[in-house]
């Protein structure tokens, strides 16, 4: 059911309306003057309810609130914008709700239970982005920029491919209620000052859990996180994030231990550039803590998280972890190598070949001098850096390798010793 009055607009029951809907209900009722339509443009001069197991469905179509408040009550909910099957989100919509100043736009005055909320491939700019979606009620926000958020909670709450551009708040983004089961490419920059600071990111133990971040870029604030004094996590991780403004955290006590961790997902090779199942490596810290040790599947494929920057929780100072130490071992081949983790090293090549090098340097069977030649001629040549997201580690041993495709570059440093 729709209804009109002069301070609200409300759905409710268990139906799905569209904006046209609800415009078309006010054609008929004669009023208009609380909602304007132009070609699937909507202008609504009061504040949005939708009660019960209503839902608002809609796509590209833009929307502006003029009220102070858009309630999404537990069991209904607010959906704009189209996911597809394959995952990919089509059909946006833009939300703009300028006067709304309560912290909790999409929530209730009494911070009670919201409904649930799902936004794909939209634009939301709302002062504040917050709501209390808690229960068996979610949140899923997928391709969208949001400009003004605030506190996400909810069940099995999903937040992907988001560019956060401001709060006003000193939350940032406030970790879900519940499991939260993904959180991918969220970029949070230029917070706005509350409180006496600004953060990107408020995690709230007893709420989250352990915390992952993935991807995105964080930027523009005084601290990078604010951890709050409750129980039920361990850890808030940043995974392959971007983190432009250092990492001093605001804590109210010291409850967890914070990573910076980069991917690491090399693939092995031999000197053909053959798949190698079963090769070794064990990876350690600069300060030689094991971190795994990991065979190379079927598919010469080893994934594993190493942690670039640390504060432990009874540490006031945070550690830079890397260069980490790499023991590579396949058959008879044995070799450590030095590698500086500081970014994502996804899918480039590993190659194993034939042959052994001992821990202090020494190799057998390979002709030096010829290899520190090569080494200069290629980066006489080349004049570029390693890149490990599109270059490889070759172990040369009594063979010099003679190609360089488009594809790869290889640097083998004076006595193999190779820094990344």
């Amino acid at each position: 059911m729709i209804s009109i009055s002069s301070s609200e607009i409300k759905v409710t029951g268990e139906e799905i309306y569209s904006f046209a809907d609800i415009y078309d209900y006010a054609v008929d009722n004669d009023l208009t003057q609380y909602i304007f339509n132009h070609n699937r443009y909507y202008e609504i001069s009061i504040d949005l309810r939708i009660d019960d197991k209503c839902i608002i469905r809609d796509s590209n179509v833009h929307i502006i609130i003029n009220g102070d408040l858009i309630q999404i009550h537990a069991g209904a909910g607010l959906e704009l914008g189209t996911i597809n099957e394959n995952g990919s989100t089509s059909n946006g919509c833009t939300l703009e709700a300028p006067n709304i100043k309560n912290a909790y736009g999409f929530g209730n005055t009494t911070k009670s239970d919201s409904g649930n909320l799902k936004l794909y491939n939209s634009v939301v700019n709302i002062y504040g982005f917050w709501g209390f979606f808690s229960g068996s009620n979610h949140v899923e926000i997928i391709d969208c920029f949001i400009d003004g958020f605030g506190r996400i909670e909810g069940s099995d709450s999903i937040l992907k491919n988001i560019l956060f551009k401001k709060s006003n708040g000193k939350y940032g983004i406030l970790a879900p209620k519940g499991e939260l089961k993904l959180i991918e490419n969220l970029s949070v920059q230029n917070t706005e000052e509350a409180y006496g600071f600004k953060c990107s990111v408020y995690h709230n133990p007893g709420y989250a859990g352990n915390q992952k971040q993935i991807g995105g870029v964080y930027d523009g604030y005084d601290k990078l996180a604010y951890i709050e004094d409750t129980d039920g996590a361990d850890s808030l991780i940043f995974l392959d994030s971007d983190i432009r403004a250092g990492y001093e955290l605001e804590r109210e006590t010291n409850n967890v231990d914070f990573f910076h961790d980069f991917t690491f997902n090399p693939t092995t090779r031999d000197s053909d550039g053959n798949i190698l199942e079963g090769v070794r490596i064990k990876c350690s810290d600069r300060n030689g803590n094991v971190l795994f040790e990991s065979i190379s599947d079927a598919n010469g494929n080893i994934k594993e998280e190493i942690t670039y920057y640390r504060t432990l929780r009874d540490e006031t100072v945070g550690n830079i972890m890397t260069p980490h130490t790499l023991d590579v071992s396949y058959d008879d081949i044995a070799f450590t190598r030095s590698i500086m983790v500081d970014k994502p090293l996804i899918n480039f090549p590993l190659y194993v070949t034939a042959g052994t090098s001992s821990d202090d340097g020494s190799e057998s069977g390979c002709d030096c001098d010829v290899i520190t030649k090569r080494v200069d001629d290629l980066e006489s040549t080349l004049n570029t850096k390693l890149n490990l997201l599109e270059s490889g580690i070759r172990q040369v041993i009594g063979t010099v390798i003679d190609e360089v495709n488009e594809n790869e570059t290889y640097f083998k440093e004076t006595r193999f010793s190779i820094t990344m």
